[in-house]
């Protein structure tokens, strides 16, 4: 291996204590305060209950690229050898081209002239020292370094690798949320790492960090893979309920070992602060205090060395149903705009729909936190006929056409024998769907003569199964009910408005008058507001009936018991919450939160899932329920195991997108980013109307969603989900796919 050459700039008493560190002749230094515990005592051990090992579970093993990695204590390591670096780059142009291996060490190369990393700091704003790994290819690139907006003095490279020491001066560093800008006069550079140490003594030497914290340790004897090579890593996790954390610790020589969680603006809780000798130790930890709340987990080591073997978080074993004999046939009826505020399921709401509350409290499951594809038609069309994001199938926005070989439901059910019909007046998003489907029969009402109406939607479904006579069939439908124009139905909206109709509006008002409203031009009235409301909402309530007759459609021909039914709209629907009137405006909860409920012959329902799903999430979950074998091609996975298991699951956090904007929702929060770039963060648990950003009010929080947002630019079209996990809790197909070392 070529031997490393050193290349300094800056001055100063940092730059002397860091030589001085370098040459083993520094002391240990002193934890900053955010590693400070609460005075009160470590949590007292609680009994461990049986736990779920085969159920649903975060590897926090396989979630390694999630980890913040520290060596020194307080100095920030950023390795480009693996995926960890995706945490740091939200750019939506990604700069950064593949690894590469060069003199044994593992970097990864700058496509671009510039990079920009985004990291979070929170020890001392003195002076710094940064330290830049890079190797140049050639000599004379010239490598320029910003720190949040700030110059530090720029380094002429060499061929070969380089550690380039910068010294930071004092108060350039801030506490939170800080940015560094990376530029290489001509592209081809190859960075192996990036570190940031406040300039006191250190204890270690200063040779390259591992790429991964992933490697193989000893423990008992055997030979596994753990955690290990830094002093200090913590990462943002949702909580499951009533969790535990197991770990276990492996130590060659005496350590102190630290395991604290904290929760946003809390002093860390210590799970463990204790000395342990040689040897392994299981370490059953329980998380109850912390159940639904979003942590830091820190894992430390302030003395000696300390292998992390096995990290996960497992839930307490609970009741599962048993599997469902496969569907016969299967029914997907999709309410175009269907806010999730107008069933009951989902809120309180003046709206009668009798017909879905009935079913839903017979055999139906609701999930509460369902994520749209997108704000638009055409992509959440495209995810819940494919079960693929739009970066996959390609349709990011309403002119988009569909990548060729993209998994649709209709081919798949078809390949194994089923017939399929569509049925809707959806062509604007549909048709483009066409060269990818098969379809036995495919019709819109409108254009066939038969109106717009829902009734038409639902007589073609059923005209369909009697054709089948006793075949296997899957319909999905498209109700327009309640898209604009929104229809007056006599004897239904005088239920929501039953006063004189102004003209101005009159009873089928379409996106002429939503744009008239945004742009100022029809100007609203208590009761102008009051007539359109009232029939948006008896548009809902019209659909319920047709829903009705679906149900008692299917149970007259003796289908109810075989043909599992699932509700859903593809976005939400607008009015004025944020300035804008329908849909496609943007990221927001009216548009992106939409109900879905599956309705499970032989299920007991009446439930309430909280779990965070996506549209993507449909299409497997009618493969698995019809029993067939999964597409490896669609990226979502089975709520079925959801379904089933009569307990909490595993906290998840789904994208939409439309564009270049794009969103990540958790349980309870709600990650925004416009075209522009401009983020934005919502608590849609006290701030369900989303009228309040706070991300500069949870820094963990920011912190957790940009972490996500970088993995997931990175990786959204090749993303499956059944092997490599969702985007804040990963598998081992990750790793193994993205060819970490």
């Amino acid at each position: 291996m070529r031997k490393c050459a050193w290349l300094a700039t800056g001055s100063g008493l940092g730059f002397v204590a860091l030589l001085l560190a370098c040459q083993g002749n520094g002391a240990r230094s002193a934890e900053s305060r955010r590693h400070e515990l609460a005075p009160a005592a470590s949590l007292p051990a609680a009994p461990v209950p049986a736990l779920d090992e085969a159920g649903p579970a975060m590897d926090l093993l396989a979630s390694h690229a999630l980890w913040h990695l520290y060596r020194n204590r307080d100095g920030l390591v950023i390795p480009f050898g693996g995926e960890g670096f995706r945490k740091y780059s939200q750019e939506y142009s990604n700069p950064w081209r593949g690894q590469r291996t060069i003199d044994e060490h593992v970097g990864r190369t700058l496509g671009s002239k510039t990079a920009t990393l985004r990291f979070p700091w929170d020890a001392e704003t003195g002076e710094a020292i940064l330290c830049v790994r890079v190797h140049g290819g050639s000599a004379g690139k010239k490598l320029t370094v910003r720190l949040n907006g700030k110059p530090i003095k720029n380094a002429t490279l060499e061929s070969g690798w380089r550690q380039v020491l910068l010294s930071v001066p004092a108060k350039v560093l801030v506490r939170g949320e800080n940015t560094l800008a990376l530029a290489v006069a001509k592209k081809g550079a190859v960075f192996d790492s990036v570190e940031i140490l406040p300039t006191q003594p250190l204890h270690t030497g200063w040779g390259f960090p591992r790429p991964t914290p992933v490697a193989k340790v000893r423990a008992a004897g055997k030979s596994v893979d753990g955690l290990t090579g830094f002093d200090r890593m913590w990462l943002p996790l949702e909580v499951p309920q009533d969790a535990w954390l197991l770990v276990d610790t492996s130590v060659a020589k005496r350590a102190r070992i630290k395991i604290a969680v904290a929760a946003e603006g809390r002093f860390a809780q210590a799970l463990v602060d204790e000395v342990q000798e040689a040897g392994v130790r299981q370490r059953r930890l329980s998380l109850a205090k912390f159940s639904g709340k979003l942590v830091a987990l820190d894992f430390s080591a302030p003395e000696g060395d300390v292998d992390w073997v096995a990290p996960r978080i497992l839930l307490p074993k609970v009741a599962v149903r048993p599997r469902p004999a496969p569907a016969k046939n299967f029914i997907l009826f999709i309410a175009d705009a269907l806010r999730a505020d107008k069933l009951p399921m989902y809120a309180e709401s003046r709206v009668r729909v009798p017909n879905i509350a009935k079913a839903a409290a017979k055999n139906g499951f609701a999930f509460t936190s369902t994520q749209a594809a997108s704000p638009s038609s055409p992509p959440s069309h495209a995810s819940i006929q494919s079960g693929c994001v739009p970066r996959k199938h390609g349709i990011l926005g309403d002119k988009s056409k569909v990548t060729p070989n993209t998994p649709m439901v209709s081919a798949i059910l078809a390949k194994a024998g089923v017939a399929t019909l569509f049925v809707g007046d959806a062509g604007f998003a549909m048709n483009r769907l066409k060269p990818v489907s098969t379809w036995s029969e495919f019709h819109m009402p409108s254009k066939e003569g038969k109106g717009g109406d829902c009734a038409a939607v639902v007589q073609r479904i059923l005209d369909f199964a009697d054709q089948q006579a006793g075949k296997r069939f899957f319909a999905a439908a498209v109700a327009f009910e309640a898209h604009t124009a929104y229809v007056y139905h006599p004897g239904t909206t005088e239920h929501y408005y039953d006063g004189a109709f102004d003209p101005e509006i009159g009873k089928r008002p379409d996106g002429v008058q939503l744009t008239a409203i945004v742009k100022g031009k029809l100007k609203m009235t208590p009761g102008r507001w009051a007539q359109l409301r009232g029939l948006y909402d008896g548009e809902v309530e019209h659909l319920d009936g047709c829903f009705g007759k679906l149900m008692a459609g299917l149970a007259a021909r003796g289908l109810a018991e075989n043909t599992p039914v699932v509700l859903l709209a593809d976005h939400g629907e607008g009015f004025l919450e944020h300035g804008s009137m329908g849909h496609a405006y943007g990221q927001y909860a009216e548009l992106t939160n939409v109900p879905l409920v599956w309705f499970v012959p032989g299920l007991e329902g009446g439930r309430k899932i909280p779990t965070v799903v996506g549209h993507v999430d449909v299409v497997p979950t009618i493969v698995d329920m019809m029993g067939l074998a999964p597409d490896s091609r669609v990226q979502g996975e089975s709520l079925l195991p959801m379904l089933l298991r009569q307990g909490p699951w595993v906290p998840r956090v789904q994208p939409s997108e439309y564009g270049r904007s794009y969103a990540l929702r958790s349980r309870g929060l709600h990650y925004t980013v416009d075209y522009g770039g401009k983020e934005t963060l919502y608590d849609i648990v006290a701030d369900p109307s989303e009228k309040s950003d706070v991300k500069d009010k949870r820094p963990l929080a920011l912190r957790y969603f940009r972490d996500l947002a970088g993995i997931y630019l990175a990786h959204r079209a090749a993303w499956r989900a059944p092997t490599w996990g969702t985007l804040n809790n990963h598998r081992a197909g990750f790793a193994a796919a993205t060819r970490e070392p």
